[in-house]
């Protein structure tokens, strides 16, 4: 694979076209006029510009996570180059034109490699063709032009996708949809359930989902639970949030994920059952891990249904289990996410002894009430 865009190359050839934009987030229609900029240029320069509180950052799309985004999404196009406009610092416009236009001359020097240059400019508004007209750099030895991209052929925008992603869910860049997916982790201590929850609930509306990465350690290690050391849960950290991610960046995912355990989970396993000593090695980990996890609901199943040995399990921590989920919901709260938790304690009737199906359907009404995302079941 060709990683132009993570290297320090330059654009070659002479004729180069210049697309900018916000891409708060990259869409489909973005796409369309980038490719036809390349069909008409030897070199794309795509530009995102933005600062600090603009409609990007609004939904936790800040400039640099835009840019990074775009590097990824084209890291394998060796013609199209993507650099950034940092607007901070610039007077509001009109007043900016001046300031904002030398920022934009110097990235296309900074990013070229050719003299005498033939310099086209996409734009989206007219103002844009006036403004840049006004101010194209003389005597450099290259020339200017600006065109208005016709984007009527294409009817989507950045606007409708902030205000309803999962309408517009296959127009969104496949690297920008992680920003809008909508993430579902299912928490409890052992034999609660949990995995068959996720299974079920994720093949209910065919979503990609995770499992429990602690379980496939384990296994491959040969290792049981009470054998664990520091190293281990340093690899259980980022062995479950690299096995969620991969879900919530998979190209199955259609809005949503469900994920079986995170790192805080992880956590309170290591608050229990390690030294203290090891438990403030692993804490920036810990923290830095939670911080970075994305999560919309939380359903947490509380230790109500029978301990089951299935052959895997430690049958020596069954009498810890009630501790393990007080100590869980104490570091929900430690993290300020109860607003995001909903309590699965339905214990079901005669008909449904272990609760299992009334737990189902009061997660698929959660789901639907906390994410918007419709799960059709059965009314009884």
């Amino acid at each position: 694979m060709i990683t132009n865009n993570i290297s320090k190359g330059k654009l070659n050839g002479k004729k180069i076209g210049v697309y900018f934009g916000t891409f708060a987030p990259l869409h489909t229609g973005h796409q369309q006029q980038i490719y036809k900029t390349a069909a008409q240029n030897e070199g794309v320069l795509l530009i995102v510009s933005g600062y600090d509180g603009d409609r990007g950052s609004q939904i936790g799309l800040h400039l640099e996570k835009r840019f990074r985004y775009l590097r990824e999404a084209f890291n394998d196009e060796p013609a199209i180059k993507v650099a950034k406009l940092d607007e901070n610092g610039i007077p509001e416009m009109p007043h900016g034109w001046d300031e904002w236009s030398n920022r934009l001359f110097d990235l296309i020097r900074a990013n070229t490699t050719s003299e005498n240059l033939s310099v086209t400019f996409y734009v989206g508004e007219a103002e844009y063709v006036t403004e840049l007209n006004k101010r194209f750099p003389q005597n450099d030895g290259n020339s200017y032009a600006v065109e208005i991209a016709d984007r009527r052929d294409i009817q989507i925008s950045a606007t409708m996708i902030r205000q309803n992603p999962q309408a517009y869910w296959q127009e969104i860049n496949r690297v920008f949809r992680r920003q809008f997916s909508k993430v579902v982790t299912i928490m409890g201590s052992a034999s609660t359930g949990k995995s068959t929850l996720v299974r079920r609930l994720a093949r209910s509306i065919n979503a990609p989902f995770s499992e429990e990465y602690a379980r496939i350690y384990e296994e491959q290690a040969n290792l049981d639970d009470d054998e664990l050391g520091m190293d281990d849960y340093a690899r259980l950290i980022t062995g479950q949030y690299d096995a969620n991610s991969h879900e919530i960046n998979s190209p199955a995912n259609q809005g949503i994920v469900f994920l079986d355990t995170d790192a805080i989970v992880t956590r309170v396993y290591a608050k229990l059952y390690l030294s203290t000593a090891a438990q403030e090695q692993l804490e920036p980990l810990f923290q830095q891990t939670i911080q970075n996890e994305q999560m919309d609901l939380i359903l947490v199943i509380p230790p109500i249904t029978t301990y089951v040995n299935d052959g895997f399990r430690n049958m020596a921590w069954e009498a810890s289990r009630q501790a393990f989920h007080d100590e869980l919901m104490r570091q929900l709260a430690e993290f300020d996410l109860m607003a995001k938790v909903v309590m699965l304690d339905d214990t079901g009737d005669g008909r449904d002894q272990g609760g299992y199906l009334s737990r189902y359907h009061h997660a698929i009404d959660a789901v639907k009430a906390q994410t918007g995302v419709e799960i059709k079941r059965l009314e009884s």
